[in-house]
């Protein structure tokens, strides 16, 4: 007996020779993009975990896309869920467009077909939406991995923000209140929205360094070396009528009358709803400036312990006039009295340089 050797041509077959299902994704293509898309679609996994199980049920070769599976087979490849979830499932994927329901007069889910006109009639679940918006929900999935990127990227720099400000000032109700959202889920809005209330020292200690260097280069232009003020905070402030200048050997004293200080903090004092005449209008003041440019109760509270309720009172009405150098007045406030910065800070020096700038403005 000889045998012969049959040989198929060389080359590319045509794309009629190949069965039509190719021309439709698999499944687990299907289900992989549509995980990947979920945000975008606001699918949860266990609905998709039902769509994935109405995809089993349709038949590797087939002219439709219908799912002519009962509730209890469903159930079944869905470990047991019950029928009331298979319709709020089904429910959510019909809103999201991913499959249409076209029931029968006795809600059985069959198909009919009719010899003489090869005309049928299918009742069931149609996947035909799914398959077609395929390409679309993959573009879906790609703008929804660009998302997650742009978020994650996000979160990381918040952390860093976070890490950067209990650095340079303890940790702060800012950054307490940034570490307690972040256990969330959270848009890329809330997280810039984050990134705006904390200290970030790459964007901010630049701007804040020059700020007091240019205090004190003031400063030390019309005190020679007496730049930092020892005072008692009881006796610093004096109303006009007493205002006077002492000295000592190694020390300039300066007392600043209230009358100086509202002339010098013209930001604060446009706040006034009557003149300030004592000490306790001018703390009092403060107190109500205070949480308008973002300091709260327990700050100002760490303030007043270590400044006195003069020195913080005297603070607030200071950066009050020196906004528009400070992008957070609240963190930059903690900054100065309470955190890593408040060893250098002396707050009477800074009323001093802003009244003798009032005074060359008047020149």
């Amino acid at each position: 007996m000889r045998f012969q050797h049959i040989t198929a041509p060389l080359g590319s077959r045509s794309a009629e020779a190949l069965p039509t299902t190719h021309s439709q994704p698999d499944r687990f293509s299907l289900i992989e993009v549509v995980r990947k898309a979920s945000t975008a679609l606001g699918l949860k996994a266990p609905i998709i975990a039902t769509l994935d199980a109405l995809l089993s049920c349709l038949p590797p070769k087939r002219s439709h896309n219908f799912v002519f599976a009962s509730n209890a087979t469903i159930a079944f490849k869905r470990n047991g869920i019950s029928d009331r979830t298979i319709r709020r499932h089904v429910a959510q994927l019909a809103e999201a467009g991913l499959l249409v329901r076209s029931d029968s007069p006795n809600r059985k889910r069959f198909s009919k077909s009719d010899m003489s006109t090869g005309s049928v009639l299918r009742f069931g679940f149609d996947l035909s939406p799914l398959f077609k918006s395929y390409d679309q929900i993959c573009a879906m999935a790609e703008d929804c991995a660009k998302q997650a990127s742009h978020i994650s990227f996000l979160r990381t720099k918040v952390r860093c923000a976070i890490a950067r400000t209990i650095e340079l000032d303890g940790l702060s109700i800012d950054a307490e209140n940034a570490l307690r959202v972040l256990r969330r889920k959270l848009t890329a809005e809330e997280l810039y929205s984050i990134l705006d209330d904390l200290v970030s020292v790459e964007e901010n200690q630049g701007m804040d360094c020059s700020a007091e260097m240019s205090i004190e280069a003031e400063m030390s232009a019309t005190d020679g070396q007496n730049v930092r003020h020892h005072h008692n905070s009881k006796k610093e402030l004096i109303d006009s009528d007493v205002a006077e200048k002492t000295e000592d050997s190694h020390q300039q004293h300066h007392e600043i009358s209230i009358g100086s200080l509202v002339g010098a903090c013209k930001e604060a004092a446009s706040y006034l709803q009557r003149p300030a005449e004592s000490l306790s209008d001018v703390i009092g003041h403060a107190r109500t400036l205070a949480p308008m440019i973002g300091i709260d109760s327990t700050t100002y509270r760490a303030a007043e312990n270590r400044l006195g309720e003069l020195g913080t009172a005297v603070t607030v009405w200071g950066l009050l006039q020196m906004q528009g150098k400070i992008r957070q007045l609240g963190a930059y406030f903690r900054a100065i009295t309470t955190g890593k910065r408040s060893a250098a800070f002396d707050p009477w020096a800074m009323i001093n340089t802003l009244v003798k700038q009032t005074r060359l403005q008047r020149c």
